[in-house]
């Protein structure tokens, strides 16, 4: 993973080198116009850190629930991004936010439980401490998020490749002092508690076993490395999200992805329709909608507190102020 955000960076390097001028997004040159500073590199280690810490969590916890039940716990991230941002960015939400990020959740949960309901016998049972890590996961991602808004929101002097680049630098970096001491960490099923997936070879880490394994069939090395240019995509364009609109949207965002999952798992044959997981993703991609007002509830005044309407309220504000300066002022005939 952190190897595929690296790759932004090389890709960032390589532009520069060329004199590309086209890696500066709008936001960066706006920034550069009004002579904003670009934050130090290094707190990019603090996303990553959150990023190495999420994904291990989220590794850890899908290793004893099932995967529906991994996908209704994510939601969850939803709740604690749109927490922390009102705490630590100061933004304000209004009803058609909490309505749209309600759906979106709701929408995951109908998709859960419906999958949990036709899972075939013997699927995999749900283990509570495999929730309590997806719990300190989704704590971890909102954190990583917010994290991202604010460095590349604060400035915006960094582009979106870059700043994926620097904090894959920076991941790297922390695996390659914290997997040496993993390795060394006597780890059996039988007394940490942990499975057989979560704790194959005796120890927390074992990377030269994983190396083989990588290297040693052709498909599963042709997987790895179409997974980190994936995930390189996917955390630039996440990224550049936070940058145009905010971490809150990225997050509401983010959970609609299952719906091209489900849609692609269901033209390979690896799963079949149900109609009630249509419905889930259909809440769930209006719920988006909603929140990023793309589509407006027009009752009850709910729309009220709408971008472009505040814009309009203001501006209109404005001009009746100017108004009345200019009647105030001009001389009687």
């Amino acid at each position: 993973m952190m190897m595929g955000e690296y790759l932004c960076l090389v890709a960032y390097g390589y532009k520069t080198w060329r004199g590309d001028n086209s890696i500066k997004s709008t936001a960066s040159k706006k920034a550069e116009a009004e002579g904003k500073k670009e934050p130090n590199r290094l707190l990019f280690a603090i996303p990553a850190t959150f990023d190495v810490c999420g994904s291990t969590c989220n590794f850890f916890g899908l290793s004893r629930v099932a995967a529906s039940v991994y996908q209704m716990m994510r939601a969850f991230m939803i709740v604690v991004t749109a927490t922390f941002s009102v705490i630590f960015l100061k933004r304000k939400y209004y009803v058609h936010h909490m309505i749209g990020i309600c759906l979106v959740i709701g929408g995951v949960i109908v998709v859960g439980t419906v999958t949990i309901h036709n899972s075939t016998p013997g699927a995999k049972t749900t283990d509570p401490i495999g929730i309590l890590f997806l719990l300190c996961a989704q704590f971890f991602s909102g954190g990583m998020m917010v994290t991202e808004e604010k460095l590349i929101k604060g400035s915006g002097q960094v582009t979106p490749l870059l700043a994926i680049g620097l904090e894959g630098l920076s991941g790297c970096s922390l695996l390659i002092i914290m997997i040496p001491f993993l390795s060394m960490i006597p780890c059996t099923p039988e007394k940490s508690g942990l499975n057989d997936i979560a704790c194959p070879y005796g120890h927390f880490e074992d990377a030269p076993s994983a190396i083989a394994q990588i290297f040693g069939e052709t498909e599963l090395t042709l997987l790895v490395f179409g997974s980190m240019v994936s995930i390189g995509f996917f955390n630039f364009f996440g990224i550049s999200i936070t940058q145009v609109l905010s971490s809150s949207s990225r997050a509401v965002i983010d959970p609609t992805r299952t719906l091209f999952i489900w849609i692609m798992s269901i033209f390979l044959g690896w799963e079949h329709f149900i109609f009630l997981q249509l419905v889930g993703f259909f809440i769930s991609t209006t719920g988006m909608l909603i929140f990023n007002e793309i589509i407006p509830i027009p009752f009850w005044g709910i729309d009220y507190n709408w971008s472009k309407k505040i814009i309009e309220r203001n501006k209109k504000r404005t001009e009746y102020i100017e108004t009345g300066i200019l009647k105030a002022i001009k001389p009687a005939s």
